[in-house]
Order: structure tokens, then C-alpha cells, then sequence
């Protein structure tokens, strides 16, 4: 009973430590286009383009370049 308790509370101990490590990996970016969780998109751009349709509205245009 007793390496039983102390086997899950080993468990529980590792699971707290890896977490925040493997969160912190990572990265949060926050940006125009909202939150982002990692850092494997950092080569990414947004190209933001005004133009007039055909109506005559303002029209604001938002692409994602990746490189």
C-alpha cells in the first residue's frame, strides 16, 4: 500500500515538473491575428491589402506568407 501511494505520488510529481517545461518549449506569440502557440510558424508574414471592390467598398485584405 505504502510503494503504492508513493509510486502515484512519483507520478504526480513528474507530471507537475514536465508540464510548464514542455508549455514553455515553445512559446505564446500574440499578435494581429491572435494567439499562437509555438514557435515553428516565427518565418510566417501577414500582407494586409486595401483595396475598392466592384461595389465601391473598402476592402481590407489579410494574407499569411510562410517562407
Amino acid at each position: 500500500m505504502k510503494s503504492r501511494i508513493t509510486m502515484i505520488l512519483g507520478a504526480a510529481a513528474l507530471v507537475a515538473l514536465l508540464g510548464p517545461i514542455s508549455a514553455q518549449a515553445g512559446g505564446v506569440h500574440v499578435g494581429p491575428g491572435g494567439v499562437r502557440i509555438g514557435g515553428d510558424r516565427d518565418h510566417c508574414r501577414t500582407i494586409i491589402d486595401h483595396r475598392t471592390n466592384d461595389r465601391g467598398d473598402e476592402v481590407t485584405v489579410r494574407r499569411r506568407v510562410c517562407d
